[in-house]
């Protein structure tokens, strides 16, 4: 007897949503334990029914599929199927990692083939935690040339920022903070270098190991010299710049 698939339909267009609810009613085996039309309500979702398979659409107007994947609270990540319009840059890492893609429009025999392999993956769990992760961290997708929001958890809710909000974002045991001036917020990068190559480098600097600096709020420079300097940020937070970076740190100000 085929296992039963608790599965979650997550697609911010409620016609795509429709169209993937009535195809998969041919499946006794599928099982579907709720929808989300967000990537907010998609991480709800999953932390509320911890289904076992998601149909996870990509482009989502607040939190991307892959962002949805990195902000989850769970103790097992739930098997994936990505959905997208898109035949390009991420489709050769979902074929060696994720259980499969489907592109939109699905086609019934499309996904009679993602089903079948996850039935197979879950029957013996040969997708991991690790595998995903490494699908998330691998993986070009660059839906706009710079990331333009940034979601953060604040105790059990979730945020999206504006980039512009973020007056700086620093390294601490593990995880990268981001800092507004109504607070700080942790988000579920846990080193620079992934979330670096996503920022405008004309707006957001490293200007030292464990601080990256947004330069439109900067509002003050103290203890400035050739090895050093402090920075004021509009959220009231001091910022230094490492021996290391005081060159970029000039360059970036004309100092």
């Amino acid at each position: 007897m085929s296992l039963v698939i608790n599965s979650l339909i997550v697609d911010d267009e409620p016609l795509a949503r429709q169209r993937l609810r009535d195809l998969l009613a041919e499946w006794q085996t599928v099982q579907i334990v709720g929808e989300a039309d967000s990537g907010r309500d998609a991480i709800h979702q999953i932390e509320t029914h911890n289904p076992d398979l998601v149909f996870l659409d990509i482009q989502m107007p607040d939190i991307d599929g892959f962002g949805v994947l990195r902000m989850l609270q769970v103790d097992k990540l739930p098997l994936v199927v990505f959905v997208t319009a898109y035949d390009e840059y991420a489709i050769k890492a979902f074929e060696v990692n994720a259980v499969d893609y489907l592109l939109k429009p699905i086609h019934h025999d499309r996904l009679e083939k993602a089903i079948a392999k996850a039935h197979e993956n879950l029957a013996f769990r040969q997708t991991t935690d690790v595998e995903l992760q490494t699908l998330l961290k691998n993986t070009v997708y660059p839906l706009t040339k710079y990331l333009q929001r940034l979601p953060v958890r604040s105790q059990n809710r979730i945020l999206i920022l504006t980039l512009e909000e973020v007056t700086s974002l620093r390294l601490n045991d593990g995880l990268v903070y981001a800092t507004t001036v109504n607070g700080e917020y942790w988000t579920k990068y846990t080193i620079f270098t992934e979330l670096e190559e996503l920022l405008d480098p004309q707006i957001f600097r490293r200007f030292h190991r464990q601080t990256i600096v947004n330069l439109n709020h900067v509002r003050e420079v103290s203890s400035y010299d050739k090895n050093s300097a402090r920075l004021t940020l509009s959220c009231g937070r001091q910022a230094v710049v490492s021996r290391s970076h005081i060159k970029e740190f000039r360059k970036a100000f004309s100092l």
